[in-house]
């Protein structure tokens, strides 16, 4: 055979493996695009059903905020107790919480001058009972108090409140361990005027748990950082003053 002829079926086989290389690549590249493309669209529909759970967990959160059962004897935004008159000149707000040793010193150094100024109409103090230490115990004592705070004025009113709200300062646990029993809770609650089946289920199945949680979660968006916090219309009290004379000064500085 030629040399010619050799060297024309020798370019023939070269050219036809090349043909199959090119053939084998576009393969190759092909699959490689359809995996990248499935891949976009998997990652895609993750991103999207995450998309929907957050939605819809939110959603949850925001029905079960909205659906929350709210005690009786609240004010007209539902978040606290007041005591004196609508048309006092002056508003205090009480934000505490029930497990708060300071908000027990507050109520100690001050109570009593808050009931006489709410008594002779001077202020009208509104109480914001929250639930901010349920960690510094082992049962989460700040919400089982709160709860049972509201089952008290749900049932029996907002004196009653206010002489529980006094009774659990009065025998308040110390951080870091158990709260007040049910039991004892529930021997409070009577002693407030609040007492039967209905106010035991109440304190023992925590009637008022997410009313408890909506409080809080909207003191801690109103810019309540800690307890006590005390507003004298709408100016907070310095530490220094949460006292019986700071109270008095503030009070007669807005009543101007």
């Amino acid at each position: 055979m030629s040399a010619d002829g050799r060297g024309h079926r020798e370019s023939a086989r070269e050219r036809g493996a090349a043909r199959r290389a090119a053939e084998a690549a576009a393969r190759d590249a092909a699959r490689r695009r359809q995996r990248t493309l499935l891949g976009g669209i998997v990652a895609a529909v993750l991103v999207v059903v995450a998309v929907v759970v957050v939605v819809v967990v939110q959603t949850q959160r925001t029905s079960a905020a909205t659906a929350a059962a709210v005690p009786a004897g609240t004010t007209d935004d539902g978040t606290a107790f007041a005591l004196g008159p609508d048309d006092a000149a002056v508003a205090v707000d009480v934000h505490e919480d029930f497990l708060c040793p300071y908000c027990a010193a507050f109520e100690t150094a001050a109570g009593d001058t808050l009931e006489d100024l709410a008594a002779d109409g001077t202020v009208q103090v509104r109480f914001h009972p929250i639930a901010f230490l349920d960690r510094a115990s082992t049962d989460d004592y700040s919400t089982r108090a709160l709860n049972a705070a509201a089952v008290v004025a749900d049932s029996a009113g907002v004196g009653a409140f206010l002489s529980f709200h006094d009774a659990l300062f009065a025998e308040q646990p110390a951080e870091g361990g158990p709260g007040l029993s049910d039991d004892r809770l529930v021997a409070l609650a009577a002693q407030a005027g609040a007492s039967g089946d209905d106010v035991e289920r109440g304190i023992r199945d925590l009637r008022f748990a997410d009313w408890a949680a909506q409080v809080t979660d909207a003191a801690s968006r109103a810019g309540v950082s800690g307890t006590p916090t005390v507003l004298v219309d709408g100016d907070p009290l310095p530490a220094g003053e949460l006292t019986a004379a700071g109270v008095r000064a503030a009070v007669d500085a807005a009543a101007g």
